[in-house]
């Protein structure tokens, strides 16, 4: 298994672990981190039937922008599990302001491990946190026993078109990703696909944020160049992908049994 830094600052388009600790002062300006949170609570709102009072899991939570959007709109009870301990502190800080803190416990651990010790939630959030379970069957099967039997996973993701020679180290082929999801007893109840104006507006704010934030901290470790330069090219080559090659979307999943 990894270094769990190593896994964080992958998870966030970053090769190098060296980021790590740079990481909470790069996406300082970005609470939405990913997964947009309106998107989620309006599928789950959609198709969940009762989907008040809904436990909820939120593993790889970031911010808690999921979390609290869902305690907000849904009366939902969450726990969110991030290994940030900036971000699970802005969370907790968040919710307060926000006057769900009630609803939601916001702690720090490394979910590759934690999940281990959670069972019987409604509702799993994976928001955009890519392979750091393992592939998507891997993924699915190891929430799968965080769930009841009856239980939904929320899962930010996206594929490589079946028609395409494009290859990406963390995205499948469309048909791989169907058929993984088949494979792990869960079963489509709603996609939304991202649209690519939508997707393009995005990131565009995101690199902007994350653009100033590298440039102060060059000016203020100017022996680190490097890292900051690798780190914004990364999200270049990613956005690129992004919106370019990739079919990203949210996926409302059930259990198949």
């Amino acid at each position: 298994m990894k270094d769990i830094k190593e896994s964080v600052a992958e998870s966030l388009d970053g090769s190098n672990v060296d980021l790590y600790p740079y990481l909470p002062y790069l996406l300082q300006d970005l609470y939405e981190i990913g997964t947009d949170p309106r998107m989620v609570s309006k599928m789950i709102a959609k198709n969940i039937p009762d989907p008040k009072n809904l436990m909820v899991l939120d593993l790889g939570c970031g911010k808690g922008a999921v979390s609290i959007q869902l305690a907000k709109e849904l009366n939902c009870s969450i726990l969110g599990i991030d290994a940030i301990p900036d971000f699970v502190e802005q969370a907790n800080r968040c919710a307060k302001e926000q006057g769900v803190h009630q609803n939601c416990t916001f702690q720090v651990d490394d979910i590759r491990i934690a999940y281990n010790n959670f069972q019987d939630f409604d509702l799993v959030v994976l928001g955009a946190i890519g392979p750091v379970l393992g592939n998507l069957n891997e993924t699915l099967i190891k929430v799968s026993q965080c769930l009841k039997p009856s239980g939904y996973v929320i899962l930010d993701d996206g594929y490589i078109p079946d028609n395409s020679e494009f290859i990406h180290d963390k995205c499948i082929t469309r048909n791989q990703f169907y058929n993984q999801i088949k494979d792990s007893d869960f079963n489509v109840v709603e996609e939304e696909i991202i649209g690519i104006d939508y997707m393009q507006e995005q990131n565009s704010t995101i690199f902007d944020a994350i653009q100033r934030r590298a440039n102060e901290l060059i000016a203020q470790y100017p022996e680190k160049t490097h890292l900051f330069i690798e780190y914004l090219k990364e999200q270049e080559t990613e956005n690129s992908a992004l919106e370019n090659e990739l079919v990203c979307g949210i996926w409302l999943l059930k259990r198949d049994y």
